[in-house]
């Protein structure tokens, strides 16, 4: 789906700022999603860490862009899953924590 002049206008172009609105019609948190505009925001704040943390890496030493991305919350009720998740085995079989 292309961009409209709105989303061209409001988007983030560099990445800088990341989007979370839980009550948006148009969040998701999808790999698709770069959460860098308004109107396509990210659904949890997971996700947007996730981003925030691939913004700022770079290669090298003492690289890190560590205060460039700012992550702008919308209100809303963010519901944080801190479980451990799935954990792989050797076998290639998984179990699940929390």
């Amino acid at each position: 789906m292309g961009l409209s002049r709105w989303d061209n206008l409001l988007k983030s172009v560099r990445g800088n700022t990341v989007h979370v609105d839980p009550n948006s019609l148009d969040a998701t948190d999808s790999v698709e999603n770069q959460g860098n505009s308004p109107t396509r925001p990210f659904k949890t704040i997971q996700r947007a860490l996730i981003e925030a943390a691939r913004f700022s890496y770079q290669v090298g030493n003492n690289n890190d862009r560590f205060s460039k991305t700012t992550i702008l919350l919308q209100p809303g009720e963010h519901i944080v899953d801190n479980r451990p998740g799935i954990i792989v085995k050797d076998d290639d079989t998984y179990i699940t924590r929390g």
